[in-house]
């Protein structure tokens, strides 16, 4: 029997490595998101590709994700080795840093195996959709491992953590706000209880630097990465919000589990260094509001779940720091972590039914999942499914051969890819993002330069039902001057073909009319003859509605628009986007009324779209709220070419 247990351990322990590798390493879950259509599967090829051609972030190309973004997903095979290679070193870390964590407060090894396992296995689901979760681990990782178990202000494995946490950071901009809190608590801790200098923050500035280097940026685009990936996330709230059916359910769930984790986070730092536990409770409460904005001002499925899986993985964690503190506190801890896996449990039942939070977690223990980075490179399965997403792609939207760099507006730039075309981004890359005046500044500017495409696909698209010419609005001058219309590419006439002029035209803004309105106020637009007809809409936030947007979100707003046709459209209504200035009249919904503006015919094709009066409702019952001051400003002007 003694003899048998090395090789029982060894047994455990080489099972644990098999299947933390297998759930980081790019193979297990790569395949579920192959290169298809949609939005979010063409930005992803983006990332690859820009990494692969060293584009610079921040000018060049401006996302929520950064030069490492392509670690996040997606498979691409310039970009595949280096991906493993990365994932292979941060699952050393991973594995290193968990294990020591769970061996500190599980007497038993198996018991320790079991408790690293189940925190990977909560890490790497939903697959494809994870990085989000591994952001949370990383960062809970290393706060507990100083604040709980390592005795010393900066050790080895705090470095490793730090030095990974600065990579992460270039993978995602949330991965950089959450990592400069947690690295920010160390080190104050470092500095107030430690007395000590606090190098793990000079450890992760120098982590980001290196990073930052190796992925072929220019130090000097540092600067306009984080400015322009912080217009991202600060316009984020206010353009991107969606509601789920549950939303106000699952938003008083978490924030009771989040609540009851603060609270217990807060008891075991207490216990253990008094006034000096207040660190770990600021950052845990931190980590927790970053995922809550993240999980449910975009209430979707894959949002909702990231936000309820990181309450697992912190309730794991608490169980972990409870084994030393006896049974009472225990139980405490394994009621917490029931809590949050019932809730967990009841949010991936109604947004994944069938393919719940138990066969998640089942299927990572398959054999093909956890042999997957083997087969991976052995049977070129990843290959085989990227050329099939290509030809899928090819077959449905068929392009014939463009000479030169091609952009495609809105967001389906997988057709782009498909046909083997040069791709030549604007910044801000899908349109939707563009929700900021300076985001959309950027879009206009790049039309403007010599570094514009020589050609470009344009279809009206736009998402949550927005008002069409809102996206990139800024733009749509430039097109229309700077562009001449080639024709349609398609039968079906998805997508447009402008080419760039020779001589670029100008065009000019007329002041009209500035008024004053309030919320569902009609507001009936000067009169003009075959005129084309610009916008600008000023609609500030309340201190009231600052303060919502800070914490949660404000209220959608919505404009109705009365067409000469006698008929009615509502559409959702972006303040930041408005505020810089759109087309308002004729409305332009879709891509064949945009060819009718482009080839100059438009006041005979949409004479009845034009626009006669306007309004603008908060998604309420009176259609009124305080989260924006009333009156607001509109500016009309005629748009002349």
């Amino acid at each position: 029997m003694a003899g048998f247990r090395p090789w029982f351990r060894l047994l455990i322990w080489a099972g644990v490595v098999v299947y933390v590798f297998s759930r980081f390493i790019p193979a297990a879950t790569v395949s579920d998101y192959p290169m298809s259509d949609g939005a979010d599967n063409a930005w992803t090829q983006a990332l690859h590709v820009a990494f692969a051609e060293h584009w610079q972030f921040g000018t060049d190309l401006v996302f929520t994700y950064g030069p490492w973004g392509f670690l996040a997903r997606g498979y691409y095979p310039p970009t595949y080795l280096i991906s493993v290679l990365a994932w292979t070193i941060l699952s050393v870390v991973f594995i290193w840093s968990g294990w020591r964590l769970a061996r500190h407060f599980f007497k038993n090894k198996f018991v320790a195996a079991i408790w690293l396992v189940t925190f990977t296995a909560v890490t790497s689901i939903p697959a494809g959709e994870d990085f989000n979760n591994r952001l949370v681990a990383w960062s809970v990782l290393l706060l507990c491992l100083h604040f709980f178990v390592e005795e010393q202000a900066f050790t080895p494995i705090q470095a490793a953590l730090a030095i990974s946490l600065g990579w992460m950071s270039l993978v995602k901009f949330t991965g950089l706000t959450e990592s400069a809190v947690v690295v920010g608590v160390v080190a104050a801790d470092n500095i107030f209880r430690h007395r000590r200098f606090p190098w793990i923050l000079l450890t992760w500035a120098a982590s980001i630097l290196f990073f930052w280097a190796a992925a072929g940026q220019c130090f000097y685009g540092l600067k306009p990465f984080l400015f322009n990936s912080w217009q991202i996330t600060s316009g984020y709230t206010e353009a991107m919000p969606l509601a789920g059916k549950t939303e106000v359910r699952d938003t008083i769930g978490f924030l009771v589990v989040a609540g009851l984790l603060c609270g217990q986070m807060g008891r075991l730092a207490w216990l253990r260094h008094r006034y000096f536990g207040l660190p770990p409770l600021l950052g845990l409460a931190m980590i927790l509001f970053i995922v809550f904005k993240l999980g449910f001002i975009r209430n979707g499925w894959q949002h909702a779940t990231t936000s309820a899986l990181a309450l697992v993985l912190i309730a794991l964690a608490g169980l972990a720091i409870a084994q030393s503190r006896g049974k009472l506190v225990v139980g405490i801890a394994a009621s917490l972590l029931a809590l949050a896996l019932i809730f967990t449990v009841t949010i991936f039942n109604f947004w994944l039914p069938g393919d719940g939070f138990g066969k998640q977690l089942a299927g990572t223990f398959s054999f093909d999942s956890l042999f997957a980075p083997v087969a991976a490179p052995i049977t070129g399965y990843l290959r085989g499914n990227y050329e099939k997403s290509l030809a899928d792609a090819r077959k449905a939207f068929p392009l014939p051969p463009i000479a030169g760099g091609v952009d495609l507006y809105s967001y389906e730039q997988t057709i782009v890819f498909a046909n083997g075309l040069r791709y030549a981004p604007r910044p801000i890359l899908q349109s939707y993002s563009a929700y900021t005046p300076v985001l959309a500044e950027l879009n206009a500017a790049h039309l403007r330069n010599i570094h514009a495409p020589e050609n470009i696909l344009f279809a009206v698209q736009t998402i949550d039902g927005r008002f069409p010419s809102l996206d990139d609005g800024l733009s749509w001058p430039e097109l229309l001057t700077r562009y001449n219309l080639k024709g349609t590419l398609d039968k079906q006439g998805n997508f447009l073909l402008l080419t760039r002029a020779p001589l670029p035209r100008k065009f000019e803004l007329t002041p009209l009319k500035k008024i004053s309105a309030r919320f569902g106020e009609p507001v009936e637009l000067p009169l003009l003859t075959n005129g084309l007809i610009w916008a600008e809409i000023e609609i500030k936030k309340s201190l009231a509605g600052a303060i919502v947007s800070t914490f949660y979100k404000p209220s959608a707003l919505w404009i109705t628009v009365s067409l000469k046709n006698h008929t009615q459209k509502k559409f959702r209504f972006i303040p930041g986007l408005a505020a810089g200035g759109f087309l308002l009249s004729p409305l332009v919904a879709d891509t064949k009324s945009f060819a009718a503006l482009a080839g100059g015919n438009w006041p005979q094709v949409l004479a009845g779209l034009q626009v006669m009066s306007v309004a603008i409702s908060a998604d309420t019952e009176s259609g009124s709220t305080a989260g924006y001051q009333s009156p607001m400003v509109i500016r009309f002007y005629e748009l002349r070419d």
